[in-house]
């Protein structure tokens, strides 16, 4: 392994972690850097692809992948890391109605100042030529848990030996077909969710409520009994709670700088602060979160 690449590897994990950890969203994030003999073999796969006369060189020489628990979390992570990371290029599948078919989310984006002028310090030290086609860019894929397993499989069993399926369709089509089984997996645990957060509402139960609704990673303390109480006797509220659109929240975090305990008691007052401005909730949010939202305003 390359002790260069390792670093910038270790750099980039913490500063997409960050992000994602800030807004508590429930996710995997693996990585690794290409060592020079992963280098080699993929340059002799390419045949040719990569040369520096014509500047095409490899994006992938660290790779990242982020998987959340949820499919919707896929778009909110990917507006995460384009507003953040230095953007270059995407290869996104479009899904056919009519058609089961894995879907890839790969992007690529440019290492920071520091991190390329360490790269090319580091290259300058390898005498080898292949790893001079390496460029100052890195991939992130992005994919939900439960088709992680499969596009694993798929990658190291069907995309780099192509040749071992080209005659078997029957085969290659139920190896797609497990893959659908995934996809419409991932929409009905999301279906599921929402289904109990609705019977927790029904039921007054309001951190079940939040739990299900939000599906984040929040610490352990539980709602604090001022706000339960208030929602008991404020139906109106607890059913904004349940009614609001946990994209626009996730989204406010994400392009926001908010930085807050991930609580149930914070995501009521988050979620009174963007959408709901009861007055009671407002008395009962401490001062320290209320100043970061009006810091957050002012930005």
């Amino acid at each position: 392994m390359i002790p260069g690449l390792l670093c910038i590897e270790k750099e980039l994990r913490e500063t997409i972690s960050s992000e994602l950890d800030r807004i508590g969203l429930l996710y995997r994030l693996f990585s690794r850097p290409k060592d020079i003999s992963s280098i080699k073999e993929k340059i002799k796969r390419k045949a040719g692809k990569y040369q520096q006369q014509n500047g095409v060189l490899m994006q992938d020489v660290i790779g990242l992948r982020i998987v959340t628990y949820f499919p919707d979390d896929i778009d909110l992570v990917y507006s995460i890391l384009k507003k953040k990371l230095s953007f270059v290029s995407e290869s996104i599948d479009k899904h056919e109605l009519t058609v089961f078919a894995p879907k890839r989310t790969n992007l690529i984006f440019r290492m920071s100042h520091s991190h390329t002028s360490f790269l090319n310090e580091v290259k300058e030290t390898m005498d080898d030529s292949d790893y001079q086609l390496v460029d100052n860019t890195f991939e992130v894929q992005l994919r939900t848990i439960l088709s992680e397993g499969w596009h694993e499989v798929d990658h190291s069993l069907r995309y780099k030996c192509k040749e071992d399926w080209k005659d078997y369709p029957e085969q290659e089509r139920l190896l797609n077909g497990i893959y659908a089984v995934l996809e419409t997996n991932d929409s009905t645990l999301k279906s599921l969710f929402n289904d109990l957060s609705y019977k927790h509402f029904k039921a007054k139960n309001w951190e079940g409520l939040i739990r299900t609704k939000y599906r984040l990673r929040f610490r352990l303390n539980s709602l604090k009994r001022d706000i339960s109480e208030l929602l008991d006797k404020k139906p109106e509220v607890a059913k904004a709670l349940f009614k609001a659109d946990r994209k626009k929240i996730l989204d406010f975090f994400a392009l926001s700088n908010i930085s807050v305990p991930i609580t149930f008691d914070n995501i009521v007052f988050i979620i009174n602060h963007i959408l709901l401005n009861d007055e009671d909730l407002k008395n009962l949010t401490p001062s320290i979160i209320e100043n970061e939202l009006k810091r957050n305003n002012t930005q």
